[in-house]
Protein backbone atom coordinates (compact mmCIF):
# COMPACT_ATOMS: atom_id res chain seq x y z
CA UNK A 1 0.00 0.00 0.00
CA UNK A 2 1.24 3.64 -1.18
CA UNK A 3 0.45 7.02 0.14
CA UNK A 4 -2.15 7.36 -3.18
CA UNK A 5 -5.77 8.78 -3.86
CA UNK A 6 -8.15 8.06 -6.57
CA UNK A 7 -10.53 10.57 -7.71
CA UNK A 8 -13.15 10.55 -10.13
CA UNK A 9 -14.22 13.33 -12.86
CA UNK A 10 -15.87 16.22 -11.13
CA UNK A 11 -16.23 19.26 -13.51
CA UNK A 12 -16.48 18.85 -17.31
CA UNK A 13 -15.95 21.14 -20.62
CA UNK A 14 -15.27 24.07 -21.16
CA UNK A 15 -18.41 23.68 -23.98
CA UNK A 16 -19.29 26.70 -26.00
CA UNK A 17 -22.48 28.24 -26.14
CA UNK A 18 -22.74 28.91 -29.48
CA UNK A 19 -26.97 29.06 -29.58
CA UNK A 20 -26.95 30.89 -26.46
CA UNK A 21 -28.98 28.36 -24.83
CA UNK A 22 -28.23 25.58 -22.04
CA UNK A 23 -29.57 22.42 -20.30
CA UNK A 24 -28.07 21.53 -17.11
CA UNK A 25 -29.25 17.76 -15.83
CA UNK A 26 -30.41 16.64 -12.43
CA UNK A 27 -27.00 16.61 -10.20
CA UNK A 28 -25.03 19.35 -12.42
CA UNK A 29 -24.56 22.91 -11.98
CA UNK A 30 -23.15 25.29 -14.40
CA UNK A 31 -20.67 28.28 -14.72
CA UNK A 32 -21.27 30.25 -17.66
CA UNK A 33 -18.09 32.35 -18.29
CA UNK A 34 -18.48 35.07 -20.62
CA UNK A 35 -14.79 36.29 -22.50
CA UNK A 36 -13.16 33.44 -20.21
CA UNK A 37 -14.47 35.16 -16.87
CA UNK A 38 -17.23 33.36 -14.78
CA UNK A 39 -20.27 35.09 -14.75
CA UNK A 40 -23.30 33.22 -13.29
CA UNK A 41 -24.36 30.24 -11.80
CA UNK A 42 -27.09 27.50 -13.63
CA UNK A 43 -28.95 25.36 -11.97
CA UNK A 44 -30.89 22.02 -13.23
CA UNK A 45 -33.13 22.90 -16.54
CA UNK A 46 -33.25 24.73 -19.22
CA UNK A 47 -32.07 28.10 -19.74
CA UNK A 48 -33.36 29.63 -23.30
CA UNK A 49 -32.38 33.21 -22.83
CA UNK A 50 -29.21 35.17 -21.26
CA UNK A 51 -30.52 38.69 -21.45
CA UNK A 52 -29.48 40.92 -19.22
CA UNK A 53 -27.80 38.64 -17.56
CA UNK A 54 -24.28 40.42 -17.06
CA UNK A 55 -25.47 43.77 -17.65
CA UNK A 56 -28.66 43.86 -15.55
CA UNK A 57 -30.49 45.11 -18.63
CA UNK A 58 -33.16 43.32 -20.99
CA UNK A 59 -29.68 43.53 -23.66
CA UNK A 60 -28.83 40.57 -25.21
CA UNK A 61 -25.52 38.81 -24.25
CA UNK A 62 -22.56 39.99 -26.07
CA UNK A 63 -18.87 38.18 -26.14
CA UNK A 64 -17.76 33.98 -26.98
CA UNK A 65 -19.82 32.26 -23.98
CA UNK A 66 -18.69 28.64 -22.44
CA UNK A 67 -19.73 26.67 -19.80
CA UNK A 68 -18.29 24.55 -16.95
CA UNK A 69 -20.26 21.60 -15.66
CA UNK A 70 -20.12 20.69 -11.85
CA UNK A 71 -21.10 17.50 -10.32
CA UNK A 72 -23.14 17.64 -7.25
CA UNK A 73 -23.57 13.85 -6.68
CA UNK A 74 -21.61 11.80 -3.92
CA UNK A 75 -18.57 10.32 -5.44
CA UNK A 76 -16.26 7.18 -3.65
CA UNK A 77 -13.23 7.40 -3.30
CA UNK A 78 -10.23 5.51 -2.61
CA UNK A 79 -7.45 6.90 -0.03
CA UNK A 80 -4.61 5.16 2.04
CA UNK A 81 -1.80 6.76 3.87
CA UNK A 82 1.02 4.11 5.23
CA UNK A 83 3.31 4.84 8.20
CA UNK A 84 0.67 6.28 10.79
CA UNK A 85 2.23 6.80 14.03
CA UNK A 86 -0.25 5.71 16.91
CA UNK A 87 -0.32 6.33 20.75
CA UNK A 88 1.92 3.53 21.58
CA UNK A 89 4.39 4.05 19.04
CA UNK A 90 3.24 1.32 16.47
CA UNK A 91 3.01 2.46 13.26
CA UNK A 92 -0.34 1.30 10.40
CA UNK A 93 -0.88 1.82 7.14
CA UNK A 94 -4.83 3.19 6.55
CA UNK A 95 -6.78 2.45 2.97
CA UNK A 96 -10.49 3.56 2.99
CA UNK A 97 -13.13 4.25 0.56
CA UNK A 98 -14.60 7.19 1.40
CA UNK A 99 -17.80 8.81 -0.25
CA UNK A 100 -16.90 12.40 -0.78
CA UNK A 101 -19.58 15.19 -1.94
CA UNK A 102 -18.17 18.38 -3.73
CA UNK A 103 -19.02 21.41 -1.26
CA UNK A 104 -20.74 23.45 -4.36
CA UNK A 105 -23.62 20.89 -4.25
CA UNK A 106 -24.67 22.21 -0.54
CA UNK A 107 -23.35 26.08 -1.38
CA UNK A 108 -23.43 26.27 -4.81
CA UNK A 109 -22.90 30.25 -4.02
CA UNK A 110 -19.25 28.97 -4.17
CA UNK A 111 -19.28 28.32 -7.54
CA UNK A 112 -18.46 31.91 -8.79
CA UNK A 113 -15.22 31.82 -6.21
CA UNK A 114 -13.30 28.46 -7.06
CA UNK A 115 -14.11 29.32 -11.18
CA UNK A 116 -12.76 32.95 -10.79
CA UNK A 117 -9.83 30.96 -8.55
CA UNK A 118 -9.12 27.62 -10.85
CA UNK A 119 -10.51 29.28 -14.20
CA UNK A 120 -11.61 27.18 -17.30
CA UNK A 121 -9.73 24.75 -17.76
CA UNK A 122 -11.91 21.73 -16.00
CA UNK A 123 -8.25 19.44 -15.24
CA UNK A 124 -7.62 21.80 -12.57
CA UNK A 125 -10.31 21.01 -10.56
CA UNK A 126 -9.76 17.73 -9.80
CA UNK A 127 -6.11 17.82 -9.34
CA UNK A 128 -6.71 20.62 -6.48
CA UNK A 129 -9.72 18.71 -5.24
CA UNK A 130 -7.72 15.91 -4.59
CA UNK A 131 -4.37 17.20 -3.45
CA UNK A 132 -6.52 18.98 -0.69
CA UNK A 133 -8.85 15.87 0.05
CA UNK A 134 -5.92 13.90 0.85
CA UNK A 135 -4.11 16.10 2.59
CA UNK A 136 -7.08 16.57 4.81
CA UNK A 137 -7.42 13.00 5.35
CA UNK A 138 -3.82 12.34 6.03
CA UNK A 139 -4.04 14.85 8.70
CA UNK A 140 -7.09 14.28 10.31
CA UNK A 141 -6.35 10.72 10.16
CA UNK A 142 -2.81 11.02 11.82
CA UNK A 143 -4.48 13.32 14.70
CA UNK A 144 -7.18 11.24 15.34
CA UNK A 145 -5.07 7.52 15.54
CA UNK A 146 -2.85 9.13 17.82
CA UNK A 147 -5.19 8.82 20.69
CA UNK A 148 -5.53 4.68 19.96
CA UNK A 149 -3.06 2.17 20.44
CA UNK A 150 -2.30 -0.69 17.72
CA UNK A 151 -4.62 -3.12 19.22
CA UNK A 152 -7.75 -0.85 19.58
CA UNK A 153 -7.12 -0.17 15.34
CA UNK A 154 -5.89 -3.38 14.43
CA UNK A 155 -8.46 -5.85 16.31
CA UNK A 156 -11.08 -3.53 16.12
CA UNK A 157 -14.12 -5.46 14.92
CA UNK A 158 -15.45 -2.73 12.62
CA UNK A 159 -12.23 -0.90 11.13
CA UNK A 160 -14.74 1.67 10.04
CA UNK A 161 -15.20 2.49 13.85
CA UNK A 162 -11.39 3.74 14.29
CA UNK A 163 -12.13 6.72 11.43
CA UNK A 164 -15.87 7.34 11.94
CA UNK A 165 -15.27 10.79 13.71
CA UNK A 166 -13.18 12.05 10.29
CA UNK A 167 -16.23 13.12 8.82
CA UNK A 168 -16.85 15.58 11.23
CA UNK A 169 -13.90 17.32 11.04
CA UNK A 170 -14.25 20.35 8.41
CA UNK A 171 -11.82 20.16 5.16
CA UNK A 172 -10.24 23.29 3.48
CA UNK A 173 -10.46 21.40 0.13
CA UNK A 174 -13.46 21.23 -2.45
CA UNK A 175 -14.87 17.83 -1.26
CA UNK A 176 -16.09 16.72 1.75
CA UNK A 177 -16.28 13.46 3.77
CA UNK A 178 -19.37 12.09 4.44
CA UNK A 179 -18.87 8.94 5.38
CA UNK A 180 -16.34 5.71 5.15
CA UNK A 181 -17.93 2.31 3.47
CA UNK A 182 -15.17 -0.05 4.07
CA UNK A 183 -11.27 0.95 5.81
CA UNK A 184 -8.57 -1.75 6.28
CA UNK A 185 -5.72 -1.60 8.74
CA UNK A 186 -2.30 -2.99 7.94
CA UNK A 187 -0.61 -3.69 11.37
CA UNK A 188 2.92 -2.75 12.48
CA UNK A 189 5.37 -5.26 10.88
CA UNK A 190 6.87 -5.94 14.32
CA UNK A 191 3.61 -6.79 15.87
CA UNK A 192 2.56 -8.90 12.91
CA UNK A 193 5.67 -10.79 12.88
CA UNK A 194 6.09 -11.77 16.64
CA UNK A 195 2.07 -12.84 15.58
CA UNK A 196 3.34 -14.86 13.23
CA UNK A 197 6.20 -16.89 15.50
CA UNK A 198 3.66 -16.73 18.24
CA UNK A 199 1.09 -18.40 15.79
CA UNK A 200 4.45 -21.25 14.70
CA UNK A 201 5.55 -22.07 18.10
CA UNK A 202 1.86 -22.64 19.23
CA UNK A 203 1.36 -24.87 16.30
CA UNK A 204 4.96 -27.18 16.69
CA UNK A 205 3.95 -27.43 20.12
CA UNK A 206 0.42 -28.74 19.69
CA UNK A 207 2.31 -30.79 17.25
CA UNK A 208 4.95 -31.67 20.06
CA UNK A 209 2.07 -32.70 22.58
CA UNK A 210 0.19 -35.20 19.82
CA UNK A 211 2.88 -36.95 19.42
CA UNK A 212 3.87 -37.55 22.98
CA UNK A 213 0.40 -38.47 23.42
CA UNK A 214 0.36 -40.96 20.43
CA UNK A 215 3.65 -42.55 21.97
CA UNK A 216 1.83 -45.35 24.21
CA UNK A 217 0.08 -46.51 21.32
CA UNK A 218 2.88 -46.67 18.66
CA UNK A 219 5.35 -48.23 21.54
CA UNK A 220 2.15 -50.90 21.83
CA UNK A 221 2.23 -51.52 18.22
CA UNK A 222 6.08 -51.56 18.05
CA UNK A 223 5.67 -54.87 20.58
CA UNK A 224 3.25 -56.39 18.84
CA UNK A 225 5.01 -56.64 15.41
CA UNK A 226 8.49 -57.45 17.02
CA UNK A 227 6.29 -60.10 19.31
CA UNK A 228 5.03 -61.46 15.64
CA UNK A 229 7.54 -60.42 13.46
CA UNK A 230 8.82 -63.66 12.98
CA UNK A 231 5.49 -65.77 12.26
CA UNK A 232 4.50 -63.18 9.83
CA UNK A 233 7.75 -63.66 8.22
CA UNK A 234 7.52 -66.93 8.21
CA UNK A 235 3.56 -67.03 6.87
CA UNK A 236 4.84 -64.51 4.11
CA UNK A 237 7.86 -66.35 2.87
CA UNK A 238 5.32 -69.43 2.33
CA UNK A 239 2.93 -68.12 0.88
CA UNK A 240 4.83 -66.70 -1.91
CA UNK A 241 6.57 -70.56 -1.87
CA UNK A 242 2.81 -71.61 -2.41
CA UNK A 243 2.50 -69.08 -5.33
CA UNK A 244 5.74 -69.53 -7.08
CA UNK A 245 4.80 -72.95 -7.07
CA UNK A 246 1.94 -72.57 -8.61
CA UNK A 247 2.93 -70.19 -11.27
CA UNK A 248 6.05 -72.15 -12.18
CA UNK A 249 3.92 -75.34 -12.56
CA UNK A 250 1.64 -73.49 -14.55
CA UNK A 251 4.11 -71.79 -16.73
CA UNK A 252 6.05 -74.99 -16.64
CA UNK A 253 9.32 -73.81 -15.64
CA UNK A 254 11.16 -74.24 -12.32
CA UNK A 255 10.22 -72.44 -9.23
CA UNK A 256 13.59 -71.00 -8.90
CA UNK A 257 13.14 -69.28 -12.17
CA UNK A 258 10.53 -66.92 -10.50
CA UNK A 259 13.30 -66.31 -7.93
CA UNK A 260 16.04 -65.92 -9.65
CA UNK A 261 15.94 -66.28 -13.41
CA UNK A 262 19.08 -66.28 -14.18
CA UNK A 263 20.52 -69.04 -11.26
CA UNK A 264 17.31 -71.23 -12.82
CA UNK A 265 18.68 -70.92 -16.58
CA UNK A 266 21.98 -72.61 -15.92
CA UNK A 267 20.30 -75.01 -13.70
CA UNK A 268 17.65 -75.69 -16.99
CA UNK A 269 20.90 -75.30 -19.50
CA UNK A 270 22.32 -78.09 -17.07
CA UNK A 271 19.82 -80.37 -17.07
CA UNK A 272 19.30 -80.16 -20.75
CA UNK A 273 23.15 -80.88 -21.21
CA UNK A 274 23.19 -83.98 -18.87
CA UNK A 275 19.31 -85.08 -20.61
CA UNK A 276 20.97 -84.78 -23.82
CA UNK A 277 23.88 -86.54 -22.99
CA UNK A 278 21.82 -89.79 -21.77
CA UNK A 279 19.19 -89.33 -25.10
CA UNK A 280 22.12 -89.08 -27.19
CA UNK A 281 23.38 -93.00 -25.51
CA UNK A 282 20.00 -94.26 -25.01
CA UNK A 283 18.51 -93.15 -28.24
CA UNK A 284 18.26 -97.47 -29.57
CA UNK A 285 15.32 -97.40 -26.46
CA UNK A 286 13.43 -94.93 -26.64
CA UNK A 287 10.82 -96.74 -28.94
CA UNK A 288 10.83 -99.56 -26.13
CA UNK A 289 10.56 -97.65 -23.32
CA UNK A 290 7.90 -95.43 -24.52
CA UNK A 291 5.61 -98.43 -25.44
CA UNK A 292 6.62 -100.13 -21.78
CA UNK A 293 5.43 -96.98 -20.35
CA UNK A 294 2.15 -96.44 -22.64
CA UNK A 295 3.20 -93.40 -24.17
CA UNK A 296 4.63 -92.16 -26.93
CA UNK A 297 8.13 -91.08 -28.53
CA UNK A 298 7.56 -87.68 -28.60
CA UNK A 299 5.12 -87.66 -24.78
CA UNK A 300 8.79 -89.40 -23.95
CA UNK A 301 10.62 -87.16 -24.63
CA UNK A 302 8.43 -84.55 -23.77
CA UNK A 303 8.00 -85.77 -19.85
CA UNK A 304 11.52 -85.97 -19.86
CA UNK A 305 12.52 -82.66 -20.82
CA UNK A 306 9.92 -80.95 -18.20
CA UNK A 307 12.22 -83.64 -15.23
CA UNK A 308 9.09 -85.71 -15.76
CA UNK A 309 8.53 -89.45 -15.55
CA UNK A 310 5.80 -91.21 -17.45
CA UNK A 311 3.36 -93.56 -15.01
CA UNK A 312 5.20 -92.20 -12.00
CA UNK A 313 2.20 -90.59 -9.35
CA UNK A 314 4.86 -88.74 -7.30
CA UNK A 315 5.56 -86.74 -10.90
CA UNK A 316 2.73 -83.86 -11.90
CA UNK A 317 1.01 -84.42 -15.03
CA UNK A 318 2.23 -82.04 -17.53
CA UNK A 319 -0.88 -79.62 -17.76
CA UNK A 320 -1.92 -77.69 -21.02
CA UNK A 321 -2.67 -74.02 -20.90
CA UNK A 322 -6.63 -73.65 -20.35
CA UNK A 323 -6.53 -76.46 -17.66
CA UNK A 324 -3.40 -75.29 -16.13
CA UNK A 325 -5.15 -72.01 -15.67
CA UNK A 326 -8.43 -73.16 -14.48
CA UNK A 327 -6.39 -75.32 -12.16
CA UNK A 328 -4.66 -72.62 -10.32
CA UNK A 329 -8.01 -70.93 -9.93
CA UNK A 330 -9.73 -73.17 -8.49
CA UNK A 331 -6.35 -74.05 -5.92
CA UNK A 332 -6.41 -70.18 -5.42
CA UNK A 333 -10.04 -69.97 -4.82
CA UNK A 334 -11.45 -70.33 -0.96
CA UNK A 335 -13.17 -72.99 0.04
Amino acid sequence: MSDTYVLPTLVKGPYSLIERRLVVNVGWLAVVFRDGVPRTVCGPGRHRSFLGLFTGRRLPATGELSVLLFDTAPQNVHLAVEALRLGDGRRVSVGAMAVVQPRWATEPSILLGVAARYGVLSARYGEAAGIDLYADFRANARRLLRQFGHDDVYLADDERGTLAALPDVPGTGLLRVERFVHVTVTGDRVVTETEREREEAEIKAERLKAKAALQPMVAALDRIRNRFRDEIARECAVRQTRLDVDLAALYGVLPMFLRDPKAAAEIERARLEVISGLLGEYADTIAYTAGELGVTPNELLREIAMGRVPGDPTSPPLPNELDGIERLDDRRSPG
